[in-house]
């Protein structure tokens, strides 16, 4: 059953990518060609979550790093640029910034982002989690002023997450191998086509111009160094090699978001 599930899923993201490969646009070719590695992790990876014995088996992590060569030296880059820019500006933002003020920044980047989890929590079969989500985001967007105020968390409408490279797990695609990405950091196959699907799916990807978006998601970055810093440090001091610790670190959280979505059910909210 499972190796059919997959050939469905490869047979239908190769079927999209060739419908996608003919588009004349920069986008379509883009997500094509994230189909196209996507379909082949899904075909060519066992599940590295889940043993034969039963989908509730869990097993760790076995996910290949084949790029390493060329990983390695991207990820040299980006923690260059981490040390060298990003974190004395999220020192700075830190020490500067009261917590009050840095909790609504958080809580703005996190309600862009409420349209991609509630598709996602629908594509994911949890309609009561995506009701909620829906729900926080109409009510922090209107009466929470765009996010800076957490209004739906008097109602007990707690923050989700989910994103397509979560639900495209939840579904039985592997995640294939291990990449780095530049400026964004570590990924996998299927998490990188996820990106890209979440990427479109983001109102502010349409609505902005490029320039915008840059300098939205350089400021979410600094958000986001600032809140993990202290981990970040410890991480690094701790690690004999960071980088593979940052890997591990990486596919095991990721592992941890497949395995829970996978356990909810239409009936979840948590």
């Amino acid at each position: 059953m499972r190796d059919a599930r997959r050939e469905s899923w490869t047979g239908g993201m190769a079927r999209e990518a060739m419908q996608l490969a003919r588009s004349a646009s920069g986008r379509g070719l883009l997500v094509a060609v994230a189909l196209v590695i996507a379909a082949a992790a899904a075909a060519d990876e066992p599940d590295p979550f889940f043993s034969e014995e039963g989908p509730d088996t869990f097993v760790g992590q076995q996910v290949p790093d084949p790029l390493e060569d060329a990983n390695r030296p991207v990820f040299g880059f980006n923690d260059m640029v981490e040390r060298g820019l990003i974190d004395p500006i999220a020192r700075a933002y830190g020490y500067v910034v009261p917590d009050p003020v840095k909790r609504s920044v958080r809580g703005f980047f996190s309600n862009l982002n409420r349209p991609v989890v509630f598709v996602n929590e629908l594509l994911q079969a949890t309609p009561l989690r995506a009701g909620q989500t829906l729900g926080r985001f109409v009510l922090n967007s209107t009466l929470g002023i765009g996010g800076l105020l957490d209004p739906a968390a008097e109602l007990g409408w707690t923050e989700h997450e989910a994103d397509f490279g979560q639900t495209l797990g939840k579904m039985g695609v592997g995640p294939g191998f291990y990449v780095v990405l530049p400026f964004l950091g570590p990924s996998t196959a299927r998490d990188t086509f996820g990106l890209v699907v979440d990427t479109a799916m983001r109102l502010d990807t349409w609505i902005l111009p490029i320039a915008s978006q840059l300098i939205l998601g350089g400021s979410m970055g600094v958000t986001k160094a600032e809140e993990h810093r202290d981990e970040l440090k410890e991480l690094r001091r701790s690690s004999l090699d960071y980088y593979a610790a940052v890997r591990s670190a990486y596919l095991q959280d990721r592992a941890r978001m497949v395995r829970e979505a996978r356990g909810r059910t239409a009936c979840s909210t948590e």
